[in-house]
């Protein structure tokens, strides 16, 4: 018997729409397996694993790691090693930290990033950081203005296959050598309750008696990046890790963390932390962290010595860059003054000096203490001083604060993507006339000054 099938046009064309009407009858059956327990055909796992590839290799393609950002830097790597605790451990584990039996019965399962991290290249690990990957429960970042958050993830990553399960406890969770169990590396948990541990005492300053179990648990997650002191965990070449939060008003920190909780004030690192608490929560942590002195005990403060920048600060148009980028980096520190005609021309203008790290730190003073009136910038003590800050109680002191944090504010105000305390948008008309090399000089000038200033 045969069949003799003639091809026309019209039967092609048709081809198609059987095509579709029977993909849709395949889906409307509810035949198809969706079941995670089933996992996928090897051939689908391969096809799935491969598109997902190609599509981060091509997409990655304009992304470059900044200019003069050395992602081995110890402080990117503390910036992010906290959020990574809080964030990414639960389903890819860590260092010494096994996954959950729950997340290997996904599917696909999240796997241990130790192995994986060395097969991606620098742009493609933060493309996935950034956006994610549908399908598969990786969410993005939740802000994708913060490229600078972002690329301290990926040194975190390119550091994460030589961590030890140690030196992860120190790094994520605050903990001290050999505190084992413990959350803060100031004191023991008990100390987070009120009750002074054997081993510690309460620091100076410090008030947590009658505090709840709640409140003691949230400054726990707090004090991973903050510390229990509120000047930031790590020490050494990591010591600016972190803003400095002692001291600063209740009514400041309590309005900021409101705006982190509810992006107003966009952190893919801040508002997960926040996001979580209630408003009497984030209330009692502004209060606890007002009340520490923000030279820390024994009154310590800012060094004058200016040493290479770190870390990733804000750029113009969201790119990351080096702090100090208008003056080459690192080398800016040890360079000579401008001599000559050069050493003429006013500091303030948009070209020309300074060239070297002292001329910037004086012009960072001459706008913080006298503003530059010609290009409609007010003196930054104006609101800032310890005068003013006595008047209104929602502006932060801003002297002592990180070189990279100062920066990337800045950036981000003059951007207009910066919210937080109801003054915040007094900001924004401001830094808007800002270039990027007078954000440079103010956030070196007021870096070195003594914090809480």
């Amino acid at each position: 018997m045969k069949l003799n099938v003639t091809v026309t046009g019209k039967r092609l064309a048709l081809l198609p729409v059987i095509a579709v009407v029977g993909a849709l009858a395949v889906s409307l059956s509810g035949l198809v397996s969706i079941a995670a327990n089933t996992g996928h055909f090897g051939v689908v796992k391969w096809f799935l694993g491969w598109t997902m590839q190609n599509a981060v290799r091509t997409q990655s393609l304009g992304i470059s790691v900044p200019e003069g950002v050395e992602l081995s830097d110890p402080n990117l790597v503390q910036r992010a090693a906290g959020q990574f605790a809080t964030g990414c451990a639960s389903c890819h584990g860590a260092p010494g930290v096994l996954q959950s039996p729950v997340v290997l019965s996904m599917t696909p399962a999240p796997p241990r990033l130790e192995q994986q991290i060395p097969e991606w290249r620098d742009r493609e690990l933060f493309w996935i950081v950034q956006h994610g990957i549908k399908y598969s429960g990786m969410p993005a970042w939740t802000t994708q203005d913060r490229p600078d958050e972002v690329w301290a993830m990926v040194a975190f990553l390119r550091a994460l296959p030589e961590i030890t399960a140690e030196e992860y406890r120190k790094l994520a969770l605050g903990e001290a050598e050999g505190e084992g169990e413990g959350a803060g590396g100031t004191a023991h948990t008990d100390v987070q309750r009120g009750r002074p541990a054997e081993s510690g005492e309460e620091p100076s300053g410090l008030s947590t008696a009658g505090m709840s179990d709640d409140v003691a648990d949230a400054l726990t997650n707090c004090a991973r990046c903050h510390g229990f002191d509120g000047r930031g965990v790590g020490g050494g070449e990591t010591a600016e890790a972190f803003p400095n939060i002692t001291g600063q008003r209740q009514a400041y920190l309590f309005e900021t963390l409101k705006a982190f909780a509810s992006g107003r004030r966009e952190s893919g690192i801040m508002t997960p932390a926040a996001g979580v608490y209630s408003e009497e929560i984030l209330a009692d942590l502004a209060r606890y962290y007002a009340q520490l002195p923000p030279a820390g005990e024994g009154g310590e403060s800012g060094g004058a010595e200016i040493t290479p920048p770190v870390g990733v600060a804000l750029g113009e148009e969201g790119a990351g860059r080096m702090p100090r980028h208008s003056i080459e980096g690192e080398a800016a520190a040890s360079r000579g003054e401008p001599t000559g005609y050069a050493a003429l021309v006013d500091p303030a203008a948009a070209s020309g000096p300074p060239y070297a790290a002292t001329g910037l730190a004086e012009l960072g003073r001459r706008i913080a203490t006298q503003g530059l009136p010609e290009r409609k910038l007010p003196a930054c003590e104006s609101c800032h001083g310890a005068t003013e800050r006595e008047k209104n109680q929602n502006y932060p002191y801003i002297a002592g604060q990180p070189e990279w944090f100062l920066a990337t504010q800045l950036q981000l105000f003059k951007e207009g993507e910066r919210l937080g305390t109801p003054f915040a948008h007094l900001m924004e008309p401001i830094a808007i006339n800002l270039t990027e090399e007078q954000i440079d000089a103010l956030a070196l000038y007021y870096s070195l000054q003594p914090p809480g200033r």
